[in-house]
């Protein structure tokens, strides 16, 4: 499924992507708030939603090479965490959504 598609379910902001950021393709969701869990995961074509806002969410996804990540919550996004996107390619979303309510969306629109 394309990320613009996700975007648009999840009412989320681009924060930063890179240009053709609307056709990466997402095939699986990870969502979790321990990064030691993520670092667990083994997927390909990989989104993942969490509501920790801090530069070790952006790492995490880099080490697994998640495509986007989608933070919940309508928690803040630090310039640290813009520049570490930015510098592993790493298209980088905010919701309003709880992480729950955006899995919920996800799921309802992936299993079409």
């Amino acid at each position: 499924m394309e990320l613009q598609r996700i975007a648009y379910a999840l009412d989320a902001e681009l924060i930063c992507g890179p240009d053709d950021w609307e056709k990466i393709n997402i095939e699986t969701v990870f969502a979790s708030d321990l990064m030691s869990d993520v670092l667990m995961s083994d997927r390909d074509e990989m989104l993942m939603v969490t509501s920790l806002s801090t530069e070790q969410s952006i790492r995490s996804a880099g080490i697994v090479g998640s495509e986007a990540i989608v933070i919940a919550n309508d928690k803040t996004v630090t310039e640290g965490m813009i520049e570490l996107a930015k510098d592993q390619d790493i298209a980088l979303f905010c919701t309003r959504h709880p992480k729950f309510e955006s899995c919920v969306r996800l799921g309802r629109i992936m299993e079409v």
